[in-house]
């Protein structure tokens, strides 16, 4: 479920509303990614607000005929890491504080949350490939724009993730 490239040409980095507009239809995704990474709605909504000011911010860094998803995407993605390395982000979800992502999306399926359970425990590299290639539809030439590396590294990170989740003993095969 790939869309059209977002390509930026003329916009002024001081145009809040004309960014505003380019922004909109990429927010879902980046909702989605940050879900993804964060596992709480209310945690992921804070991710994409910060990232999308972060992107106002350097929006004048932003290589002007360049396809706006990655770029967001990117922002979104290392926004999503800054706050699971936080001292204080790592006590509350540890405390139990946070919602139960199990509990929020409704998911009763045992299968679905151990499935879950080993995305999650899968380094953030990994897990941010597995979710941009199978939660968010991309192509592994988008994977490779949003995370920086090349197409075949991002083929070979999927592979790694995937058959790290074979070998999770949450994932196991029905009996």
């Amino acid at each position: 479920m790939s869309f059209a490239p977002v390509v930026v040409r003329d916009v002024s980095a001081d145009d809040e509303h004309e960014f505003l507009l380019l922004l909109e239809p990429l927010l879902p995704t980046a909702h989605r990614l940050a879900l993804g990474l964060l596992r709480s709605q209310s945690d992921a909504e804070d991710a994409v607000q910060s990232a999308v000011l972060n992107a106002w911010r350097h929006f004048g860094q932003f290589r002007r005929g360049s396809d706006l998803k990655p770029w967001l995407l990117t922002i979104v993605a290392n926004e999503c890491r800054r706050q699971r390395r936080n001292r204080w982000w790592s006590v509350i979800k540890g405390a139990g504080l946070a919602g139960d992502p199990e509990r929020e999306s409704g998911a009763a399926d045992p299968a679905i949350t151990d499935l879950r359970r080993a995305l999650y425990r899968l380094p953030h590299d990994q897990r941010l490939v597995v979710i941009l290639r199978y939660y968010l539809d991309l192509s592994f030439e988008e994977i490779a724009q949003t995370t920086g590396i090349s197409t075949k590294a991002a083929k070979s990170r999927t592979y790694r993730a995937l058959e790290r989740l074979r070998l999770s003993p949450e994932v196991s095969p029905d009996e």
